[in-house]
């Protein structure tokens, strides 16, 4: 059974007109009569899913469609409030009540915010804004975040506002791209826009539009509840875009891009979605000046590139300098062994994945650092020469027995790693050109018991009383050189800089020199209760 035709224009309310009840916000999508009961009621999906009651039905009678079994309701038409233009927020936002006794003087700033930062507009003469708008002519950006504007209102802003850089419109009733169209289309200078949480319609020919966002850079699309095609679909808008931010949607699957689209494109971040598939994440390799990609909290379970050996340079995101892929699925370190092959990433960040369990975040790093030799960035913290030193130095006496045992040997002749440990260690080759192959004597024995093994010290800074006094529990195995890495992420002080000495409970009065960076802290027989001086 299906409800009589009704006039979506009722009260002059349209289908998908957007609205804000109780402080949610939702879509219209049924206008009309529900029987029994008697008047117009609007049939709504709200933005939050669980502020409604079901799925657009009714006693048998399903009114209108909904994406959610929880997200629609039934509300009268007094209960919506559809808004206002986006001149009338302006002047809310921007201009006092009484314009003409308002206290400002010229000399004002106006602090608005922005999403995670704080911004100051300059507002050089603001007392003449506050007796006659076309001073908005000064204004270069403009936040009218949740200001309920659903419509432009003015075809005269490219007259008032010939100056505005920067647009937030997150947080509106803005029901489609149409709307956006037509306010951006007055924006001439526009190039960096927020329309993050709200739900747009998509136009029937989005490449109509390009020339309402030609000099637009900077996109903003959080929390819009959109999939890939929606975006795909949209693309042919951005001529000119250079930043793209879709982060917390519905994208799932990635699919082969449209030509020409997207070839402006440097920065693309998809975190907070559900993409599963490295595949997906493959199609971004054709973008040609992509240089920051930004995955992180989806589901991605692996990083491959078969398109060429474990020692090679693969073909894909030939620019790309920075990755982030925290909060994934990745379980194995051989997917960050792949990593490897980019030919110019320098920046890495990753963080809870399944393959870093149990494993200390200084010894995360070290591998990191080890197994990529391009990185000089890795998870914020800036790689010097003595960190990326230690940690390859390390790595090659700890993997050594694998590799010998994988058909690697000291003699040059016969040495043959299995294509399983290059795929592993794809650097190892390059790095024991560099360091040499390990004495066995320098080989790492691992032990069962790594807790007897662990020395309890104070390391402080005697001339530096301001420095905070860490005690930490180091293995006797560890380098003083990953000693100084450690000082100088905690404590902040140079590695290069760096004099250690320390000091014994059996020994008072006398300061022993750490003078080898090389030497174990076992080699000192350093103990528990030992102090080690930092003096630079």
């Amino acid at each position: 059974m299906s409800p009589s035709k009704e006039d979506s224009h009722e009260q002059d309310i349209a289908i998908g007109a957007r609205f804000v009840s109780e402080g949610d916000l939702g879509t219209v999508r049924y206008v009309g009569d529900v029987p029994p009961t008697k008047g117009k009621w609007l049939g709504v999906e709200w933005d939050n899913h669980e502020r409604g009651k079901h799925d657009g039905s009714r006693d048998g009678v399903q009114y209108f469609q909904c994406s959610s079994p929880t997200g629609g309701s039934f509300i009268r038409p007094k209960k919506a409030d559809f808004g206002t233009d986006f001149y009338s927020a302006l002047q809310e936002r921007y201009v006092p009540d009484n314009k003409d006794t308002a206290d400002i003087n010229d000399e004002d700033m106006f602090i608005c915010g922005n999403n995670n930062q704080v911004t100051v507009v300059e507002m050089v003469g603001a007392a003449s804004v506050a007796k006659q708008q076309s001073s908005f002519s000064l204004i270069k950006d403009v936040f009218v975040r949740d200001m309920r504007i659903n419509c432009v209102g003015s075809s005269q802003l490219e007259q008032t506002l010939p100056k505005i850089t920067e647009l937030d419109l997150s947080k509106n009733l803005i029901p489609s791209w149409e709307v956006v169209a037509e306010l951006c289309s007055q924006l001439k200078q526009l190039k960096r826009l927020s329309l993050s949480e709200n739900r747009l319609q998509i136009p029937a020919t989005p490449s109509s539009f390009k020339s309402s966002f030609a000099n637009l850079q900077d996109l903003f699309l959080n929390y819009l509840n959109i999939t890939w095609p929606m975006v795909a679909d949209c693309a042919p808008m951005w001529p000119q875009l250079k930043n793209l931010h879709l982060c917390f949607n519905q994208i799932s699957k990635i699919d082969q891009l449209r030509p020409g689209t997207f070839e402006t494109l440097e920065l693309l971040n998809v975190e907070g979605n559900q993409i599963s598939e490295w595949d997906g994440i493959m199609h971004f390799s054709s973008l040609p000046r992509l240089n920051t990609l930004i995955l992180n909290s989806n589901s991605l379970a692996c990083v491959k590139f078969d398109d060429t050996s474990p020692t090679a340079t693969t073909q894909h995101f030939g620019n790309l300098k920075s990755l982030s892929i925290s909060g994934n699925a990745i379980n194995s370190w051989r997917d960050i062994s792949d990593l490897e092959k980019l030919a110019s990433l320098t920046e890495l960040r990753i963080r809870r994945n399944p393959f870093l369990n149990g494993i200390s975040p200084e010894s995360v790093r070290e591998l990191l650092v080890a197994k990529i030799g391009s990185l000089k960035i890795c998870n914020g913290s800036t790689i010097n020469s003595s960190e990326r030193k230690g940690s390859e130095i390390d790595y090659v006496r700890k993997t050594c027995k694998e590799w010998l045992a994988s058909g690697g040997s000291r003699d040059e002749g016969k040495s043959n790693p299995s294509q399983e440990f290059l795929g592993l260690h794809p650097r190892y080759p390059k790095l024991l050109e560099v360091y040499g192959i390990p004495e066995e004597s320098e080989l790492v024995v691992k032990s069962s018991a790594l807790k007897a093994t662990l020395i309890q010290v104070t390391i402080k800074c005697p001339d530096a009383p301001s420095k905070k006094v860490l005690t930490k529990k180091l293995p006797g195995t560890m380098e003083i050189q990953r000693i100084k890495n450690l000082i100088h992420r905690l404590l902040k002080v140079e590695v290069t800089a760096q004099n250690l000495t320390y000091t014994s409970l059996k020994i008072p009065g006398k300061e022993i020199e750490l003078d080898n960076d090389m030497r174990q802290l076992m080699h000192y027989s350093l103990e528990n209760g030992d102090t080690i001086l930092v003096r630079w």
